[in-house]
């Protein structure tokens, strides 16, 4: 049975046992970060979407899966709208930047900032704008304007009262202190 084939016959869900199982799968198979993206564009939107939490897992243990194809997963999952997969991109995209904020070149991490306040400025989700700020945190010193922008953008979107969103806001607008003393 061909990986597409299994993908879409065994129907995972977002459970942690079965993403867990998914992963398992990816692992034992020695499906590269290629393979496994093209995979995603060709199973059905339910199975895409639980395979990007799959992919959100395995880099979260592995960052270094997906080195050799940061340009095609940014290529794709950045003109993602579905707000479960943005949550994955975003989270997927934090744990790369935790493990080394040099692991994208100049031009990604100028798709990565553009994308990301987008997605803080519409309307996302709160784990969404959450991560993003944390990206956004990361890349912080890739241009000038992006500290008072982000600031700006944390405030605006603490006046929402949503608990993640001041939890999280609060800790980037420590780090950001943190770093200018």
């Amino acid at each position: 049975m061909n990986t597409i084939t299994y993908f879409n016959t065994k129907k995972h869900n977002l459970s942690i046992k079965s993403r867990k199982s998914a992963l398992h799968f990816l692992i034992k198979n020695k499906i590269t970060a290629s393979q496994f993206i093209s995979i995603l564009y060709q199973v059905d939107a339910k199975q895409k979407i639980v395979l990007f939490h799959v992919l959100d897992m395995m880099v979260e243990q592995n960052p270094k899966y997906l080195y050799t194809s940061l340009d095609l997963f940014l290529q794709k999952s950045l003109n993602e709208t579905h707000e479960s997969i943005k949550r994955c991109v975003s989270r997927t995209i934090y744990h790369l930047l935790k493990n080394d904020k040099n692991c994208f070149n100049k031009i990604q991490k100028q798709q990565i900032i553009d994308v990301m306040f987008n997605w803080i400025l519409l309307p996302s989700l709160v784990a969404t704008r959450v991560n993003a700020i944390h990206v956004l945190f990361f890349l912080i010193d890739e241009e000038d304007w992006i500290e008072a922008e982000l600031i700006d953008l944390i405030h605006k979107n603490m006046r929402l009262n949503e608990a993640s969103f001041l939890s999280r806001g609060k800790k980037i607008i420590k780090l950001i202190q943190k770093q200018k003393s």
